[in-house]
């Protein structure tokens, strides 16, 4: 059950709880699931709907039951408590998804530019570190999106002759868009740390070119992992960096590849 893993995961990496207390508010979802119906108050299980709103009502729900609510308190209040959690984490699931759709938006947006500008782009391009305000930005959910140039991502790849900046002998395929080998643009320090500066961080000397491999593996790879990949970009970026107003150490990068 996908969900109640990344349950498990979110109170992993969100509270102080204990791992064995983690595992019973986990397991106690599926027991809420199955009481309730028993009330025939739901028709299907907790884990597969993880709508923010819903679950805020089956929590209200829950404890109009006399019945339930006398074992949540003689339970030491676990089912009550793991239902709680559980709501942020519909919370937290709901405004991932948001941005999810938001970020497909913007890479739909950045294809099609690629396709409408696959020219060959010149040899001399002029790339430039220097400090940028801030990029411009829209709320979802009370959360911050911030916009990046599709131009700078086509610069730095093609100013990296198109190959991979932690290898480029990572070369898998020919683009179909530039007839080059293809990478991505990546940036160094995520743009969801924007609010965290006072310059932009949609600027050259954070953004990496690199094969897919790498790309995914700093996304979704173990932590440990990365840190050989982070290392090496990092000192290659450092100056840049500097030059560009973003003053961070590699302990600082790693953190922000740690959740």
């Amino acid at each position: 059950m996908s969900n109640k893993n990344g349950f498990i995961k979110w109170l992993t990496n969100n509270t102080t709880l204990s791992s064995t207390t983690i595992l019973k508010y986990a397991n106690a979802i599926n027991t809420i699931s199955l009481e309730l119906r028993k009330y025939q108050l739901i028709h299907e299980n907790l884990y597969d709907n993880l709508d923010s709103i819903t679950v805020k009502a089956i929590l209200t729900k829950y404890l109009s039951i006399p019945e339930l609510k006398d074992k949540d308190i003689r339970g030491n209040r676990m089912y009550s408590n793991a239902l709680k959690y559980f709501t942020k984490f519909s919370e937290y699931h709901d405004y991932n998804a948001q941005i999810q759709k938001e970020l497909v938006i913007e890479k739909i947006g950045y294809e099609k530019y690629l396709k409408e500008n696959y020219i060959q782009v010149i040899n001399d391009i002029n790339i430039v570190d220097r400090i940028e305000k801030k990029p411009t930005y829209k709320t979802v959910n009370n959360k911050k999106i911030w916009s990046r140039d599709p131009l700078k991502a086509r610069d730095t790849v093609a100013a990296a002759d198109y190959l991979c900046e932690v290898n480029n002998h990572h070369q898998y395929f020919i683009s179909k868009f530039n007839f080059n080998n293809y990478v991505e643009a990546h940036h160094l320090i995520p743009m969801k740390y924007q609010q965290e500066f006072d310059c932009s961080l949609d600027v050259y000397a954070n953004i990496v070119s690199l094969c897919l491999v790498c790309h995914k593996q700093l996304h979704y790879g173990l932590f440990e992992e990365k840190k050989e990949l982070l290392s090496k970009l990092f000192t290659d970026r450092k100056d840049r960096l500097l030059a560009s107003g973003i003053d961070i150490t590699i302990n600082d990068l790693y953190g922000y590849y740690r959740d």
